[in-house]
């Protein structure tokens, strides 16, 4: 599931039509002064009851649209753990806390426009990898190392994050590689991680893990 969070007094172009179907919840934050909004962004709204929220800050201040973003967002992390989210919002003042939170083992990036295309795909959005110069994704050191230690060494250093479930282990698999795997390739990474031992797929699909939490050893 990807969780798309809009700071909307930082960008008010939305396109929900295109995400209709798609595995895509979105959430609108509204600044306090913001109290106008487009008819026919409205009327989209409407027809996507059930994925879109709107949530209105009732308090203006200096980064109060901010605070309360990455606090919904944190909010969604933790029920969603295996997600991919997504804040829409030209800010670079989101970039530490996209830098946090991927250190931390959640799948989150920037994007400066909503784009379903650009959510949905291996687009690379803005955000704080190159600025900051954070650990590497497995995405980028995949290519000098076998893409299952380093699935391996990204399960074992988040245990309270790790997907339950096979689908949701492959779903988790497919976001820390930011879409660059074939559905092949992911299912692959899986059956290796059983071969290795280092997970177990009960018939049910339930996942057991046979790792220590904390750093591989050197």
């Amino acid at each position: 599931m990807h969780h798309v969070f809009v700071d909307f007094e930082n960008v008010q172009e939305i396109d929900l039509g295109s995400f209709t179907g798609k595995p895509i919840e979105v959430t609108i934050l509204l600044g306090k002064t913001q109290k106008r909004l487009e008819v026919s962004l409205v009327q989209e709204f409407l027809k996507h009851p059930g994925e879109v929220t709107l949530i209105e800050m009732t308090t203006a201040g200096k980064n109060a649209l901010d605070l309360a973003l990455a606090y919904h967002l944190g909010r969604a992390a933790s029920r969603d753990p295996a997600g991919c989210f997504h804040i829409i919002s030209r800010d670079t003042d989101y970039d530490p806390l996209v830098a946090h939170l991927r250190n931390a083992g959640t799948t989150v990036f920037r994007h400066d426009n909503f784009s379903v295309p650009a959510i949905l795909g291996p687009a690379k959005p803005a955000g704080s990898v190159p600025t900051l110069r954070v650990t590497a994704s497995p995405a980028r050191t995949a290519g000098a190392r076998d893409k299952v230690t380093v699935m391996a060494e990204r399960l074992r250093k988040n245990g309270a994050t790790r997907p339950k479930t096979q689908q949701k282990l492959l779903t988790h698999v497919r976001a820390q590689f930011q879409g660059q795997l074939q559905d092949g390739e992911v299912d692959k990474i899986v059956k290796t991680l059983v071969a290795r031992r280092i997970i177990s797929i009960d018939p049910k699909g339930k996942v057991t893990y046979s790792l220590s939490d904390g750093p591989s050893p050197a």
